[in-house]
């Protein structure tokens, strides 16, 4: 069975997730988990485009395979449930089994995501 890596650190800050560019950059897929006040892990992937400065970032879950999660293998994500490779140009868009899509922004060498959006993904990992 296919173990998911453990959930990276980060920091809270106000209603923003921080996330050093420096820690993602290097083209391999990050997990990170948040908590909810449900005592819900949510949990999101990053992963550095290639050949690009944009990010995927997405949820690690879609809306055909649940919450099982994606991992990395051989350079490639990939989904735990079903084995699709994704495509990882695509990862932050909409549709398929792909992460379901979150938003953000660079901000100060951080990777910026927004705390509600993350805690609205927690009825996909209850």
């Amino acid at each position: 069975m296919i173990e998911l890596s453990a959930p990276e650190t980060y920091t809270v800050y106000g209603d923003r997730i921080l996330i050093p560019m420096e820690t993602v950059n290097d083209f391999h897929l990050h997990r990170f988990e948040y908590k909810t006040e449900n005592d819900v892990n949510v949990r999101w992937i990053v992963v550095r485009k290639p050949n690009s400065a944009s990010y995927g970032v997405g949820l690690d879950a879609c809306e055909v395979c649940g919450n099982a999660g994606y991992y990395e293998r051989n350079g490639q994500v990939v989904c735990k449930r079903c084995d699709v490779v994704m495509n990882i140009n695509t990862i932050g868009f909409k549709g398929g089994c792909n992460p379901i899509p979150s938003t953000y922004e660079l901000d100060s060498g951080n990777l910026v995501l927004h705390l509600s959006e993350i805690e609205a993904g927690e009825r996909e990992f209850k």
